[in-house]
């Protein structure tokens, strides 16, 4: 027959050893849970950064230089202005007008859709004008802009740009 447990004694003794052995394995687990809320909140706030870029600060006047490169007689160097009306689609999908300024005045010379890559702040287009094939890429970084144009399928580079964001007055 079993004796009951009283609160002196042997049995006693037992009873605060699964106690104390309680408490120790309490205190990892009280670690772990707050971790485990803290990567929760962590990601959370990676998340929520990601899905309010939504490219609209790439809305305005973007100007600067287009360099060429390389030894293109056809080429010159150029003063231009990169207009973004509005901000991408929801399939990232954002449209360009390039004017270079010739005797002080903006001069259009067209107007291309372009990729927004929001993760990787970048905006691709592949485009082809009459025998020409060509690839504009540009980063963002903040109120700079800095991109290339290649002509495909080899890849020769034929421009470097710098634009900036114009500031509203």
């Amino acid at each position: 027959m079993r004796r009951p447990c009283v609160l002196i004694g042997p049995c006693a003794e037992t009873r605060k050893q699964r106690i104390s052995q309680r408490q120790k394995l309490a205190v990892p687990a009280i670690i772990v849970w707050i971790i485990l809320a803290a990567i929760s909140i962590i990601s959370r706030s990676n998340t929520a950064a990601t899905i309010t870029d939504d490219g609209s600060e790439l809305v305005g006047n973007w100007t600067g230089d287009s360099i060429c490169a390389g030894n293109r007689p056809a080429c010159h160097d150029e003063q231009v202005i990169y207009r973004i009306p509005k901000a991408p689609d929801s399939s990232g999908n954002v449209t360009i007008t390039a004017d270079k300024i010739v005797n002080g005045k903006p001069e259009l010379m067209g107007v291309l859709d372009f990729k927004y890559d929001s993760e990787k702040k970048t905006l691709v287009c592949d485009f082809t004008r009459g025998n020409t094939h060509g690839l504009w890429e540009f980063t963002v970084q903040g109120n700079t802009m800095a991109g290339t144009l290649v002509v495909l399928p080899d890849k020769t580079l034929i421009r470097r740009v710098k634009v900036k964001k114009e500031t509203a007055n």
